[in-house]
């Protein structure tokens, strides 16, 4: 059951965001090794910080014993009480599912070991909000979001990613600060904006973050303006990693206090099709204080919205079209299409040039034969290509007979939903170690597993983490129905080093070769297919690949964020994920899924080995393998990753 001290915890007028708000000159992460003292013995901070030397330092401490870890989180099923108590654990505004709530159960218990373990301030774990869009689709789509809500801040931005490389999709959020400075001074006031990424760099012997000065962010590999240029705004970065292996593999944007843009995707260009949920209420603020935890060094100058949490509009949340975010890059299909032409009888659609909104639809006549997608008429295939590419299509579409292709989910009006964030802290010691699977990302999955009714649907670029392997190999031995939408390839590198748990066709093989015969039905494994091809594309080969991170349990709960289920992301690196109790949001996400791509007809066999209907395997492998050849290609493959040119 939740103890008295993780009750205690959740129910505490004490909040990161409140002690810096009162002391905004302070350091955020002094000022929370303290915050909760009084329920533990002894210092535990926000984040981490000290660079290699911590990391190295915490490895002579051996801390709990995973024997007592365990205790600490022993799954029990929880009974009625239980989940009465975990109920009265989050600002939910309405009781949540009894789904929901079991996993919320287990979640809250990792608390016990230490309070900071899901990098955001306790009382601020369980919340409520809404999802007014998602998008499911390549990287430049998800930017132009980006895009258009960074211009309407009149106060501030907090921008998250692992990575930011110069790209053209970098030169879009630089557009879009370039734009804000030029609103801001023609209001007279200027916003904040704090970026953070995750370049690991030499000078992390000590200090894990670290102030990157001007003359480093101008330079060729990052490409962000200059002070000069952007003078309406306060602008400061930092670089954050926590050596060895603590990377900082968040990725998500707060505007205003207003929303948050929780993203699968970097700053970068990629063949990704990733995923983007924009949310509001007051779970924005506990997206909020997980920044601040992530920041952890005094803000020159503070963020100006620390006194004034997250105020639900007067009027409503406005879903669709009525966003004050929305632009008509968001039409797809042929309802797109309608809204588009209404917009432009009405003359909302803007004319100019440099506005991010469209100025013309193209000759009404290429709806013959090309979808309306994004605001405009193009072909599947180009619009995967996001310009950068020239794969051609093998697969058929017809926009007048086929399932349409919708990337971007205008979820329909809902009312404030439960919601819960499922983050983990990075973990800079190398090796498996039980300790770092106690956080609420990595017991919230294994709990979604244990107490899923029928089904559970996971897409994810990687599949290879031994606690994901074995959570499905006991749901499905009890009878669930596990449906995974993987990349055959994606990282092979990364994954055959020795503790990686293996590349994905070698685990797709091995875990179908432990179920019986008769369990082998109930995992529909799946190698990931872009909507225009006709059999799966090997993700080295960079044309069609997937790096969404979505989990959906029983048609109800929905997991969708940051973290991958790989080893990486499951022992070590730092995610932000939220946690949606709501079966409309997860029909129309699983609706989206379903239409972007064609994965849903490439099943792997018993085996675990896929074959087109002439029964020929891929042609196309990298050979990556474990074994001495795995283990020096899978060094190259992680000092890709960790340079931003890997698997991440």
């Amino acid at each position: 059951m939740v103890s008295d001290r993780v009750y205690s915890l959740t129910h505490s007028d004490k909040t990161l965001t409140a002690a810096f708000a009162t002391s905004p000159d302070a350091s955020p992460g002094e000022l929370g090794k303290t915050l909760y003292a009084e329920h533990h013995h002894g210092i535990h901070k926000p984040g981490a910080t000290g660079g290699l030397l911590s990391t190295l330092a915490s490895m002579l401490k051996t801390g709990r014993t995973p024997e007592e870890a365990r205790e600490a989180t022993k799954e029990d099923e929880p009974s009625q009480e239980d989940l009465d108590r975990a109920a009265e654990c989050g600002q939910f505004g309405a009781r949540p599912s009894d789904l929901f709530l079991k996993i919320y159960h287990d979640v809250l218990k990792t608390l016990d070991v230490d309070p900071w373990v899901g990098s955001v301030s306790p009382p601020l774990l369980g919340s409520r909000g809404v999802v007014t869009l998602s998008i499911i689709s390549v990287i430049p789509d998800i930017i132009q979001h980006h895009y258009d809500c960074i211009v309407q801040a009149e106060f501030e931005v907090f921008l998250a990613t692992n990575f930011w490389q110069a790209s053209k999709s970098a030169t879009k959020i630089c557009d879009a600060f370039l734009e804000l400075s030029r609103r801001s001074q023609a209001r007279g006031k200027k916003a904040v904006v704090k970026l953070m990424y995750d370049r690991a760099n030499l000078k992390m012997l000590t200090e894990s973050h670290l102030y990157v000065k001007e003359d480093e962010w101008t330079g060729e590999e990052v490409k962000l303006p200059k002070a000069s240029e952007m003078p309406g705004i306060d602008f400061e970065l930092i670089n954050f990693h926590q050596p060895m292996l603590g990377t900082f593999h968040s990725k998500f944007m707060i505007v205003d206090r207003k929303l948050a843009l929780l993203c699968s995707n970097n700053i970068q260009d990629r063949p990704h099709v990733e995923m983007m949920a924009h949310i509001e209420g007051p779970i924005v603020d506990s997206m909020y204080d997980t920044a601040l935890v992530s920041w952890y060094k005094v803000m020159h100058p503070p963020l100006p919205l620390l006194s004034q949490p997250f105020q639900a509009p007067a009027d409503g949340y406005k879903f669709e079209m009525e966003s004050p975010y929305a632009s008509t890059h968001l039409l797809d299909g042929r309802r797109g299409e309608e809204i588009f032409k209404r917009m432009q009888r009405e003359g909302k659609v803007a004319t100019d040039p440099d506005s991010s909104e469209l100025s013309e639809i193209e000759p009404t006549d290429k709806s013959k034969s090309q979808p309306f997608i994004s605001g405009r008429y193009q072909s599947i295939a180009d619009h995967l290509n996001a310009g950068d590419q020239a794969t051609l299509a093998t697969a058929s579409y017809d926009p007048t007979a086929d399932e349409e292709y919708q990337p971007h989910v205008l979820h329909a009006p809902h009312p404030e939903v439960p919601m819960a964030l499922l983050n983990r802290a990075p973990y800079g010691r190398p090796g498996n170690d039980e300790r770092a699977l106690l956080n609420p990302q990595d017991s919230g999955w294994l709990a979604a597993l244990k107490h899923a009714q029928r089904k559970v649907f996971i897409q994810t670029p990687t599949f290879s983490a031994p606690p994901v392997v074995d959570g499905v190999l006991s749901a499905v031995r009890r009878g669930i129905e596990c449906i995974l939408y993987v990349d055959v390839g994606f990282n092979d590198g990364g994954e055959a080093l020795p503790m990686q748990g293996g590349t994905n066709e070698e685990v797709a093989r091995n875990i179908y070769k432990q179920l019986a015969e008769e369990e082998k039905d109930r995992l529909k494994f799946h190698w990931y297919t872009g909507r225009d091809q006709a059999k799966p594309i090997n993700a080295h080969l960079q044309q069609r690949n997937c790096h969404v991170k979505l989990m959906v349990i029983d048609d109800s709960v929905g997991i969708m964020g940051n973290g991958n289920m790989d080893t990486q992301s499951w022992f070590h690196s730092q995610e932000v994920n939220v946690m949606v109790d709501s079966p409309q949001v997860c029909h129309e996400w699983m609706t989206a899924v379903h239409s972007v791509q064609n994965t849903h007809l490439h099943r792997v066999g018993h085996d675990g080995v896929w074959r087109d209907a002439q029964g020929v395997e891929l042609s196309d492998s990298t050979g990556v393998t474990s074994g001495v050849m795995g283990v020096i290609k899978g060094v190259q493959g992680s000092i890709a990753r960790v340079r931003g040119k890997g698997g991440f």
